[in-house]
């Protein structure tokens, strides 16, 4: 179990469903303590800048922004639970990386479920040996398997496009698509910075292989790889792609 409480923010424009939710997470006051209350996206974005949470129980109506919206906008994030009147909105809370999906009126059963579900992301969030946090340089290789079991070695330059596929990466570079089984967050610090660049929180590119970058909506940008593939930059992101990629 991790050392030290989890900090959760709560985020419902319905004070009352705040009270009893906070009620609620009082069983669980050993492992969470609840440091901040907010009844809007835009309250809660000031929130997630000055406390930090390390979990978010979100709804999904709210009155200036969806929840959704506001977790997609988010990079990186926090560990979200989304707390909500609306099942037809699950599919894609989970395509979002969502930890789980409560229904209110909430049990407190199923909390529980949720809970446990967050420490044990906690636990798996442990340092990794030093050894494998050693930023990588372009021209070395590293083994990647592929979905058919292969083994590749591959130069780090060679990569085109991490994402997230489940709980581990998708790797795409100029002769394949392989995986590894650690997670996008984890692999992100032993890319070279000046080399790879995170344009979502699902996705990191290589930006020598960018061959088109187009204004998109919401302030966001389309970029265009080799191979036609295009991804999605965020709006955060794009500014400080533009900016760091500006005379």
């Amino acid at each position: 179990m991790s050392e030290h409480k989890l900090r959760v923010l709560l985020v419902d424009d319905e004070p009352l469903a705040n009270v009893e939710l906070r009620r609620l997470l009082e069983a669980h006051h050993a492992v969470l303590e609840v440091v901040g209350v907010c009844e809007d996206a835009t309250a809660a974005r000031d929130a997630i800048d000055r406390l930090s949470p390390d979990v978010i129980f979100l709804d999904i109506a709210l009155p200036d922004e969806s929840g959704i919206g506001l977790l997609a906008s988010l990079d990186p994030s926090p560990a979200v639970v989304f707390v909500t009147a609306f099942s037809e909105h699950a599919v894609q809370a989970f395509a979002l990386s969502a930890e789980d999906y409560l229904l209110k009126p909430v049990n407190a059963a199923r909390l529980d479920q949720a809970v446990a579900r967050l420490l044990t992301r906690a636990d798996r969030a442990t340092p990794e040996p030093r050894d494998l946090r050693r930023p990588l340089r372009s021209h070395e290789r590293i083994f990647l398997h592929d979905t058919n079991a292969r083994l590749w070695l591959i130069a780090v330059a060679e990569i085109m496009l991490l994402e997230v596929a489940g709980e581990g990466t998708r790797v795409l570079f100029g002769r394949g698509v392989a995986n590894s089984p650690r997670s996008l967050r984890a692999i992100e610090p032993r890319l070279p910075d000046d080399a790879f660049f995170r344009a979502n929180r699902s996705q990191i590119i290589a930006l020598k292989y960018v061959r088109q970058v187009h204004p998109w909506f919401a302030g966001r940008l389309k970029v265009t790889i080799d191979g036609g593939i295009e991804v999605f930059v965020s709006r955060r992101q794009a500014r400080a792609l533009v900016s760091g990629l500006s005379l």
